[in-house]
C-alpha cells in the first residue's frame, strides 16, 4: 500500500482519511454505526448470496446519507470466481435503478473526488443588498479535483425572483424553502469565477 499510494491518489482497499471509515468485504460491522462523516462499505456477493441480502445493502444506503457502497463482483453466469447468476444481477441493478432519485451511482474516481472536495473545500460568501457572491475553493490538485459540487445558499425571504450565473452565463438551479427560509441549490465548479445570485424584481 505504501508503494501504491505513491502512484495512485486512491486505492479501493486502503484510503487512510480521518473522515472515512473503511469496512472491507470481510467486515461484519454495521456501517450506520460509524461516527465518521463517510463510510466506504465494500460488499462482495458470492454465488450463493441471496438477493434479499444484496437488496438490504441498498436499503441501508437509502436510510443513511454518508455510506459509500463499493460493490465487488468477480464473475457472472458461471464465468469467473463465485459467479453471480445473471438474473440475480438484473434484479439487483433494477432495484438500484428504481431508487436512482435517492442514490448517486458513479465511478470510484468521481466519488473519491467528491469526498475530498467536500471535506477540504471552503465556500466563501459575500452578501450585498440584492446580490450574493459565492466562491468554492480548495487546495487540492486542480488537475485531478475538478468535480462540480452542489451548493445550497439561503436567499432573503422578500426576494420574489432570482437568477444564478457565472461570468454572465445563467446556471440551472432548484429553488425551495425550509425552516431556514428560501434557498437555491446549484452546481459549482471549484476554483473558478464567483457565482452570482441576484434578486430579480418583478
Amino acid at each position: 500500500m505504501e508503494y501504491a499510494h505513491e502512484i495512485y491518489p486512491a486505492l479501493r482497499n486502503r484510503m487512510p482519511e480521518d473522515y472515512l471509515d473503511e469496512l472491507n468485504r470481510s467486515s461484519r460491522l454495521d456501517p450506520s454505526g460509524s461516527d465518521k462523516p463517510y463510510v466506504q462499505w465494500q460488499r462482495g456477493p458470492l454465488s450463493e448470496t441471496p438477493l434479499d441480502l444484496m437488496n438490504s445493502w441498498i436499503d441501508t444506503c437509502l436510510a443513511n446519507d454518508n455510506i459509500w457502497l463499493v460493490l465487488v463482483f468477480h464473475g457472472v453466469d458461471g464465468v469467473g470466481w463465485e459467479a453471480i447468476p445473471g438474473d440475480t444481477l438484473d434484479s439487483f441493478f433494477n432495484n438500484i435503478k428504481s431508487n436512482e432519485s435517492q442514490l448517486w451511482v458513479s465511478t470510484f474516481q468521481n466519488v473519491t473526488k467528491y469526498l475530498r472536495e467536500r471535506m477540504y473545500g471552503e465556500v466563501k460568501t459575500i452578501r450585498k443588498r440584492d446580490q450574493i457572491q459565492v466562491e468554492l475553493l480548495h487546495d487540492l490538485d486542480p488537475g485531478l479535483y475538478d468535480l462540480a459540487l452542489s451548493l445550497k445558499t439561503t436567499i432573503p425571504d422578500h426576494w420574489k425572483g432570482v437568477s444564478v450565473s457565472r461570468n454572465g452565463v445563467d446556471l440551472e438551479y432548484e429553488a425551495g424553502q425550509d425552516q431556514s427560509g428560501k434557498f437555491v441549490i446549484y452546481q459549482a465548479e471549484p476554483n473558478r469565477q464567483s457565482i452570482i445570485i441576484s434578486e430579480i424584481r418583478k
